[in-house]
């Protein structure tokens, strides 16, 4: 139940039913929002702002008209006008009763809705290339998409998780080099140093011994021995996927996509619509004019469907580019029947955006929503150190030597603590504190300290009646109003996470739900006015276990979105 947005459908109604002449495009103006203060009421709306500005109406003659309908509704209690052009609404007693009554019984479900409606959705990420296990750097995009998809396969839409394997190209081909170069090294019992186009790291070195002590094939079959590297490494990333809690459903390969006769097909589509053309590119700004000379080859005209420019889709020596591959994988996609593809990329992929965006165009599929999130980088941080990483060096912190440190639930938490297209820095002193400054365990603590209330509160013989709920209107304290009006806001921020695709909200509001438990739970120790649970005072206690057992609802319904466990002890 989203408070905010019933009350402004309440108060959409009161317009149209008073003033005749109002259009549709107040629906979008109108805001109805948690006030920053709990003095201004339970829902701020800027109803009078929009509406007088926009229709030439008095405030005044606005104002009376809404305030004197708004009251008649018996779940508001409290309506003031405040310049320069708000209203501030209190609920009734008997409306959060109520409020309470529902969400207990449904708190399974609370926030949850049905706004996907099944439609479905294909998110493809991480993807990380297959030329070895994943590192820190990585866990960004695949923890990311990973907890979008949940969170909207929770809320109604039919989801789609896909990795879509790499398996052609020169990476490919450099990963293969390395490995035959180490079986070679084993073979002749020699230790020839690494050339500079190859792949350093042990891992490497342990898959070419694993041949080399039981040979499959040749390994002077170079086309076998890619699809032998390949696997190897896909086997490392999925386990490494499987220890993090992250799964897929689909993984879709670009060298079968090639055999299929996907970018054959998909190239004969764009040239029927003399969309392919042979040319050279013009002169790039960055480029000398002495050192530049036109170079003949097989274009795209991106620039016709909004991108910056056209592109090449194969070089002058004949090799398809990876854009080409792409414009294919993403007609596979489309063709499957989604109504939307996401894709989760690494911000240094922002320029492929356009162009993919114009290659679907061109292929007739202007109706798909295409959406891009990108995340930017991780800086791994070790003692107040930034540590430097790159796969082609061997210089980078393995997930399978950071996991055993820290722990699932801290790394996937940590990882949605900003916001994905903002820089993170991931450090790990923080992330071994158990206090405060690590926020998985600030939230976990939180559910286990409820736990822990709830245990002792059993053995007091301390209960409520669930077919008669407690009524919450003896919490009048500031503290608890705090609590209530944060719970009353889940639905809400729910809800705008599954609208932006943004699933950081929700961690920021878990952080910001437990820090109002956790006040309320240390002023009872400070102050016996606020001890929770009371066996002076029945109906009181059993009205604030009423509101602790939704705090860790929505604590537990918000971990499970995130994969991250809640703790009953700690």
């Amino acid at each position: 139940m989203n408070i905010y947005k019933s009350t402004k459908k309440i108060i959409l109604n009161i317009l149209h039913d008073n003033f005749k002449n109002l259009n549709k495009e107040i629906d979008i103006k109108i805001t109805c929002e948690q006030p920053k203060k709990q003095k201004f009421g339970d829902v701020s709306t800027n109803v009078i702002l929009v509406v007088s500005k926009m229709f030439n109406i008095e405030k005044k003659v606005l104002s009376e008209v809404l305030i004197k309908n708004i009251l008649k509704n018996k779940i508001f209690k409290k309506v003031n006008y405040v310049d320069p052009g708000f209203l501030n609404i209190n609920f009734s007693n008997p409306f959060w009763s109520d409020f309470f009554k529902k969400i207990y019984l449904n708190k399974l479900n609370y926030g949850f809705s049905n706004i996907g409606k099944n439609k479905k959705i294909n998110i493809e990420f991480l993807s990380a290339n297959p030329t070895g296990p994943l590192h820190i750097g990585h866990l960004r995009g695949a923890i990311f998409g990973d907890v979008l998809a949940k969170l909207l396969s929770k809320n109604g839409f039919n989801v789609t998780k896909e990795y879509y394997v790499n398996d052609l190209g020169v990476q490919v081909d450099n990963l293969a080099f390395t490995i035959d170069h180490h079986i070679s090294n084993f073979t002749n019992k020699k230790d020839i140093t690494l050339s500079e186009k190859m792949y350093k790291g042990e891992y490497l070195k342990k898959i070419a011994y694993d041949f080399f002590q039981n040979p499959p094939f040749d390994y002077k079959n170079f086309e076998k021995l890619k699809e032998y590297a390949v696997n190897s490494n896909m086997e490392l990333i999925k386990k490494d996927l499987d220890s993090i809690g992250v799964s897929f459903n689909k993984y879709i390969s670009e060298k079968n996509n090639h055999k299929m006769g996907l970018l054959q097909e998909v190239i004969e589509k764009l040239e029927k619509n003399n969309d392919i053309y042979f040319g050279s590119l013009e002169k790039p700004k960055s480029k000398n004019e002495l050192g530049w000379k036109p170079i003949k080859q097989l274009l795209f005209r991106s620039s016709k469907y909004g991108d910056k420019s056209d592109r090449v889709v194969k070089k002058s020596n004949g090799d398809w580019t990876y854009f080409a591959s792409d414009i294919a994988y993403h007609y596979n996609k489309v063709s499957r029947g989604y109504d939307e593809i996401i894709n989760i990329w690494g911000a240094d992929h922002a320029g492929y955006i356009d162009r993919v965006k114009a290659s679907l165009n061109a292929l007739g599929y202007q109706n798909t929503v295409f959406t891009v999130k990108l995340c930017q980088i991780v800086n791994l941080i070790d003692k107040k150190k930034v540590i430097k990483m790159s796969k082609r060096s061997g210089n980078f912190v393995l997930v399978s030597e950071i996991l055993p440190k820290i722990g699932k639930d801290v790394l996937r938490f940590f990882m949605l603590t900003r916001k994905n297209d903002a820089h993170l820095d991931f450090d790990l002193e923080k992330c071994l504190n158990e206090t405060n400054e690590n926020p998985s365990f600030y939230v976990q603590y939180a559910y286990a300290r409820i736990s822990s209330l709830k245990k002792i509160a059993k053995q007091k013989n301390i209960k409520f009646d669930e077919s008669h709920l407690p009524s919450i209107k003896k919490l009048v304290s500031n503290e608890e109003l705090n609590i209530i009006r944060e719970i009353s806001l889940w639905p809400k921020i729910i809800e705008s996470s599954v609208a932006f695709k943004e699933p950081h909200r929700i961690v920021y509001y878990l952080i910001e739900l437990s820090g109002k438990f956790h006040a309320y739970w240390s002023l009872g120790k400070s102050n016996s006015n606020f001890k929770i649970l009371s066996e002076d005072n029945s109906e009181l206690t059993q009205a604030r276990l009423l509101l602790l057992e939704m705090v860790q609802s929505v604590i537990r319904n918000g971990l499970e979105i995130l994969t991250v466990s809640v703790k009953e002890k700690m």
